[in-house]
């Protein structure tokens, strides 16, 4: 009997975390679902409520450190796009690879090699490590790849008119139309002999 296609597989939930020394040692491939309502740093990031994401992860042993999973999380994220500001669905597709330390000190020995992931009391915190990945992954400006370009106003579109270099037209000039009345009494004439000295 034809082996049924990976869609059509039941999808288990994954646990929060578990021991990573014993999915290493029996080399234990995992395929499942996690909800995004279970990730609250992710589903603050999204414009709107999200369903699941989609985890495989293969744990093999690593001769320096406890072992190493690697795999791939895909998914759809609602995200804005800032070019049409309308809501559209992201598609998440990344691969991972993650060698698990047990302290600081492992870890920036082992940061050439791949992403170190640090466990607790000997523990993988699955759900964390899936969500650390995820946000990293989304685009600082996400862009539909439908999204119209945004439409500028005529008038603002429209070019500043500039004058015409040789133009005789001249700007109004304030005093153009304005004389003198030579009729009217100097004010400071009517004070002269007032401040004569003595």
């Amino acid at each position: 009997m034809k082996d049924p296609a990976p869609s059509e597989k039941r999808a288990d939930k994954l646990p929060a975390r578990f021991k990573a020394a014993e999915a290493v040692a029996r080399r234990q491939q995992i395929n499942g679902v996690l909800p995004i309502a279970m990730l609250p740093r992710l589903a603050e990031a999204l414009s709107a409520p999200a369903e699941l994401l989609t985890v495989t992860a293969q744990f093999s042993p690593h001769p320096r450190s406890v072992g190493r999973a690697d795999g791939r999380i895909t998914g759809l994220l609602p995200l804005t796009c800032q070019r049409s500001l309308q809501v559209f669905q992201w598609p998440l597709d990344i691969t991972f690879d993650w060698i698990m330390v047990r302290d600081e000190a492992e870890e920036e020995r082992l940061l050439a090699d791949a992403d170190p992931v640090m466990l607790e009391d000997e523990q993988l915190k699955l759900h964390e490590a899936i969500e650390d990945e995820v946000l990293l992954a989304i685009p600082l400006i996400p862009l539909a790849p439908d999204a119209p370009m945004p439409t500028v106003p005529e008038a603002a579109s429209a070019p500043l008119k500039t004058k015409k270099q040789g133009s005789k037209t001249k700007a109004p000039q304030i005093g153009d139309n304005f004389q003198l009345d030579d009729s009217r009494p100097n004010p400071f004439l009517a004070l002269k002999g007032k401040f004569t000295k003595d």
